[in-house]
């Protein structure tokens, strides 16, 4: 099929528990509001996110950054004590009629993470029987709440290795989005060549813009309108426990900004069915701007 000139396409993450109790429904009341399919990326198992606290010593810039874009108040005090101080709750596995009302309203549903703290800081360091159980843990919990097979995944933060790339070959996706980049592609990585589509996210972030440029909570929207691109589709990140929650409003008027401009929405797999025919490009890590640490990229 052949896509509009104007097409964006929301990829929700949903790494918190905050982000899948509170920021899930909310993003649905909006999304159901403008009659807006979007993709839903679920972690499903432990919120660990209050061991990212060790970043402020291995991460350049992560201090900086969540002081820059106030995630205390973004993401709650619970969040950045899960795993730590509290213990880590169960995310989507937990919350099964969440899940369920995801797929009712018929939004895309593929999956995240089993452990998205894990992931994130020490993909490196994981032996592949490691990674395959990561990968089986969350499938087993997709399987178990909505009876079928994932079709899509999305590495958590951007993180990819030769690894996960070869187990996600075995896995029949349709698709994954594991990169930063432009246009759909399949991946190679050191020479080794790689069956999956990669869809990598082409626009910034909320919490990437926040704060730099003199980007405030006033222009916010009118920013990341002008990033989007005609005769391509936009890939944009969102995060449950951001859109959904702080940001909330400038969410809302982004889709209605877009929608009034001419933009159409569509899922990631109506995406991923345009492009049967797609480039091998290489991922390398890289520095993107407002982000701590490296990521995937094929740029």
């Amino acid at each position: 099929m052949c896509l509009s000139n104007r097409v964006i396409s929301l990829k929700i993450d949903v790494d918190t528990y905050q982000g899948m109790e509170k920021g899930v429904p909310v993003l649905l009341e909006i999304l159901k509001k403008y009659d807006i399919k979007a993709t839903f990326f679920l972690s499903f198992g432990p919120d660990n996110s209050g061991k990212a606290v060790w970043n402020i010593f291995r991460k350049k810039g992560f201090l900086s950054k969540m002081l820059r874009t106030g995630a205390p108040r973004m993401y709650g005090v619970k969040t950045i004590l899960y795993g730590t101080l509290l213990p880590a709750p169960i995310i989507a596995a937990s919350m099964p009629h969440i899940v369920d009302s995801v797929g009712k309203d018929c939004h895309e549903i593929g999956v995240h993470a089993w452990d998205h703290r894990l992931w994130q800081d020490n993909l490196g360091r994981l032996s592949g029987e490691r990674i395959r159980e990561e990968f089986e843990k969350s499938f087993d919990a997709f399987r178990s709440i909505l009876g079928r097979e994932p079709e899509a995944t999305a590495a958590p933060a951007w993180f990819c290795n030769l690894t996960s790339l070869k187990i996600q070959d075995s896995l029949n996706l349709k698709y994954s989005s594991d990169t930063r980049g432009r246009l759909p592609f399949y991946p190679r990585m050191n020479g080794e060549e790689f069956k999956t589509l990669q869809i990598p996210t082409n626009q910034p972030c909320i919490e990437e813009l926040i704060g730099l440029d003199l980007v405030d909570i006033g222009n916010l929207v009118e920013y990341q309108v002008s990033y989007l691109r005609d005769n391509a589709p936009n890939i944009i990140t969102v995060h449950a426990e951001v859109e959904g929650n702080s940001y909330r409003d400038e969410f809302d008027q982004f889709l209605k900004t877009t929608i009034s401009r001419g933009y159409e929405y569509m899922p990631m797999n109506v995406i991923a069915k345009s492009y049967h025919v797609a480039p091998i490009r290489d991922i390398h890590y890289e520095l993107i701007p407002g982000r701590s640490g490296l990521v995937a990229s094929s740029i």
